[in-house]
């Protein structure tokens, strides 16, 4: 005879979020517009996300990346939904939806150890450090995605991120590119459509990521310190009002094109880099949902 009162403790039990056949976890580290492309590809593709970095993350083109949910609470990202987790506890149920991405600060350390991810993936892109050593013996897979990634060092796979016909492809042997150390231009414009900060401080603005400004028009403050357009243009990047800033981050982008739409959504170049994520996994296997039962059917008959 059944316990009625344990069959209904049972059923009422979340199902946890890394079993294989729900949805295997992954860990993204870096909310830019890298990692947010990268952690919505891999939700896309089946994946439970947690897409991980530090209080007043430093990206500016919050348009194109899930970085006001640090902020605000919650973001969306060409239709998907991230939603801000301030314990490791609620994480698991944010997850069980299995409609959004969890976002958090929590160290990808502790998360890791919590929720036992399948893959682990360093978005942050660094381009003046060395890479951060990410692989574990016998951890998750580790995927490093930036300049300076040896792969089977670093991480286990490497993607690159450069420009080029490269540009997202997936590296088992060998490292990915260095930092070129200049911008792509836009429409003829480099490094002057960026302004960084001088020192540390505070961030204010009224503006909007997509609002179109010109030259010389105030954008914000900082520290009660004017800001002012570099150009005219579009605000592609903006950092967050009321962040706390570095010195020598990046607060504002100018894009010259001048049009609204192109500060939004999934950009190319992240967009390439994170099919290139997705395709790591797929090489290893480690896949989510009817793809993995699928892959499984076949191996039977390998």
């Amino acid at each position: 005879m059944h316990d009625d009162a344990s069959h209904s403790k049972a059923a009422s039990r979340p199902d946890r979020v890394n079993e294989p056949e729900i949805r295997p976890v992954t860990i993204v580290i870096g909310c830019g517009d890298v990692g947010s492309a990268i952690a919505h590809a891999l939700h896309c593709a089946g994946y439970s996300v947690v897409l991980i970095d530090h209080a007043d993350p430093p990206w500016t083109r919050r348009g194109m990346a899930y970085t006001d949910a640090w902020s605000i609470g919650a973001a969306s990202l060409a239709g998907v939904d991230a939603c801000f987790c301030a314990s490791v506890r609620s994480i698991p149920f944010v997850l069980d939806r299995r409609d959004m991405i969890a976002a958090t600060t929590w160290s990808w350390q502790g998360v890791a150890t919590a929720l036992q991810p399948i893959a682990i993936v360093d978005a942050r892109v660094v381009k003046r450090q060395a890479p951060a050593m990410l692989k574990q013996s016998g951890g998750p897979l580790t995927i490093g995605v930036g300049p300076g990634f040896v792969a089977g060092l670093h991480a286990d796979v490497a993607i690159e991120t450069a420009w080029g016909d490269d540009l997202g492809a997936v590296i088992e042997t060998g490292s990915t590119k260095p930092f070129a150390g200049e911008p792509r231009p836009i429409a003829g414009a480099g490094r002057e459509r960026y302004v960084y900060a001088p020192r540390p401080g505070r961030f204010n603005t009224d503006r909007a990521i997509g609002e179109c400004v010109s030259a010389r028009d105030h954008v914000a403050s900082f520290d009660g310190e004017p800001i002012i357009a570099p150009l005219k243009g579009a605000l592609r990047g903006l950092s967050a009002r009321g962040a706390r800033i570095a010195v020598g981050q990046k607060v504002v982008e100018i894009d010259p094109r001048s049009d609204p739409a192109l500060c939004f959504g999934l950009g190319e170049r992240p967009r390439r880099i994170a099919r290139g994520v997705v395709e790591a996994l797929l090489r290893r296997r480690l896949l989510a949902g009817s793809a993995s039962r699928g892959v499984q059917r076949e191996s039977l008959h390998e």
